[in-house]
C-alpha cells in the first residue's frame, strides 16, 4: 500500500475543517498500515445518561476511515456507506480510534475502525465504504 501523503499534509487536511476543530481531533499516528486519531473529552458529548453520544461515535468513525483512504487516495473520496457495532458505552473519557485499510480499490476503498477508551477496552467497531472512483 503507497502513502501519497506525509503525516503534516494529512494534519493540515484534517484540521482545515472547523468541525473537525470543533471535535478537538488529534493525529496521532499515520504510518502505511494504518491511522489513529484521539478525541479528547468534551462535556459537550456527554448525555443525561452519562456516556458519549453515539452519534459522536459515529462521526469519528466516519472521519477516520474517510483519512486512512485520503493518506492513500489524496482526492476526495465521500463515504459511500457506514455500518457501526456499539459494544459498550463510552463514559467520560478520551476515545482513540484506529482506521486500517482492508482493500483500495478503483470504485470503492473498504476500511475497517476500532474506537477504544483509555484502557484498550472496544467501545465501538465500524465498517466505512469510500468512493475512489474518479
Amino acid at each position: 500500500m503507497a502513502v501519497f501523503v506525509d503525516r503534516q499534509q494529512l494534519e493540515n487536511q484534517l484540521l482545515q475543517s472547523e468541525f473537525h476543530q470543533f471535535l478537538g481531533l488529534e493525529l496521532l499516528e499515520a504510518t502505511d498500515d494504518h491511522l489513529k486519531l484521539k478525541l479528547p473529552l468534551k462535556e459537550l458529548f456527554v448525555t443525561e445518561g452519562n456516556y458519549i453520544h453515539g452519534g459522536i461515535l459515529a462521526t469519528i468513525i466516519d472521519i477516520a476511515g474517510y483519512f486512512e483512504v485520503q493518506k492513500q487516495f489524496p482526492k476526495p473520496a465521500p463515504t459511500v456507506n457506514l455500518t457501526i457495532d456499539y459494544l459498550r458505552a463510552a463514559r467520560r473519557e478520551d476515545l482513540y480510534v484506529t482506521a486500517k485499510t482492508v482493500k483500495l480499490g478503483r470504485s470503492v476503498s473498504v476500511v475497517d475502525v476500532t474506537v477504544t477508551n483509555e484502557e484498550n477496552k472496544i467501545i465501538a467497531i465500524g465498517r466505512g465504504l469510500f468512493n475512489t472512483k474518479q
